[in-house]
């Protein structure tokens, strides 16, 4: 782990075999804000991310990835710091923040009991409250990630 300023971490994962690990050497970090913006390419692993958070959180289902249903709830077996469960948003298909809105889905930035995990973020990015997280993921080559985030 590098602490590159008081409130920016980073980590390397090498394959995605190693992802959970990584998660869990910063959960404490990553949920002391329940929402985390996640802002990466297409195929850089977003899912994945979530996938690795919430086994670590013991969530009972198994994430997918909501670019077609927008949003997913991943209840997890017991609470966790406060989290009864995980939301997993993908905003993609979005082009405005009057979409958003209509959407409902917003009332999910205001409920601390859920951990607000939100792929594309730069339309909602204005309706979120500080603190938060944010988190960039950095493609190294096929198999070797760089995850970069703050707290905001």
């Amino acid at each position: 782990m590098s602490n590159l300023s008081t409130n920016q971490f980073n980590f390397v994962v090498r394959d995605v075999t190693r992802l959970s690990q990584a998660v869990g050497g910063h959960l404490e970090k990553l949920l002391s804000n329940h929402v985390i913006l996640l802002d990466a390419p297409m195929g850089a692993g977003k899912t994945t991310f979530v996938s690795a958070l919430s086994a670590l959180l013991g969530s009972m289902i198994t994430p997918s990835s909501p670019t077609f249903s927008i949003c997913n709830e991943y209840p997890l077996a017991s609470p966790v710091s406060g989290y009864s469960q995980i939301v997993h948003m993908d905003l993609y298909r979005f082009k405005s923040i009057e979409e958003i809105l209509a959407s409902g889905i917003e009332d999910y930035l205001y409920d601390p009991q859920s951990l607000v995990v939100i792929e594309w973020p730069e339309l909602i990015t204005s309706l979120v409250v500080a603190p938060y997280t944010l988190m960039t993921i950095e493609v190294m080559d096929d198999l070797q990630r760089k995850f970069v985030y703050s707290i905001e």
